[in-house]
């Protein structure tokens, strides 16, 4: 799939096959993440966990009273340490990005997850099975599998010329 149409086709997937992903996407998909720019080239204050684990996302999803990654059967945690320069959020972002577009393009769906990092850092039990090296926090989760169906939608954001 061609960049431009993987942009298009992406969107926030929130109803998953009970289907996991294969090996070669899930590899696909992280070094496509590996890939996004990281502030100051700090990629070894980067960190991605991926979870495929039933029983550690059951103990996830019962922390809600509903499923807070949509059953995704791939959860994909992305955790950075603070340098000092507040960019963990923003690099986050930037390798969370890169893997929905990927994922996309392989045809599969995903969402972009904030929900589920909260509760995990609120719960210590899940934190520490995380494995996280000192210093690293969770900062934004990735849903991945194959979408229960298809959706396109156009958005719309006002822009403003200045010239």
């Amino acid at each position: 799939m061609e960049l431009f149409e993987a942009i298009e086709k992406r969107f926030s997937n929130r109803k998953f096959l009970d289907k996991q992903i294969k090996d070669d996407d899930l590899r696909k998909i992280l070094k496509a993440g590996m890939q996004a720019p990281v502030g100051r080239g700090k990629y070894e204050d980067m960190r991605i966990t991926v979870i495929q684990n039933q029983e550690l996302l059951d103990k996830i999803t019962n922390l809600e009273e509903r499923s807070v990654f949509y059953n995704a059967p791939t959860l994909i945690i992305i955790s950075a340490r603070d340098d000092g320069h507040g960019l963990d959020k923003e690099n986050s972002a930037c390798v969370a990005e890169n893997m929905l577009l990927a994922a996309t393009a392989l045809g599969l769906g995903s969402i972009y997850l904030n929900l589920v990092i909260g509760l995990i850092k609120e719960n210590k039990d899940i934190l520490n099975e995380l494995n996280l090296p000192e210093g690293f926090v969770p900062i934004v989760g990735v849903g991945i599998g194959y979408a229960d169906g298809s959706h396109i939608r156009e958005h719309l954001i006002d822009v403003d010329y200045i010239k």
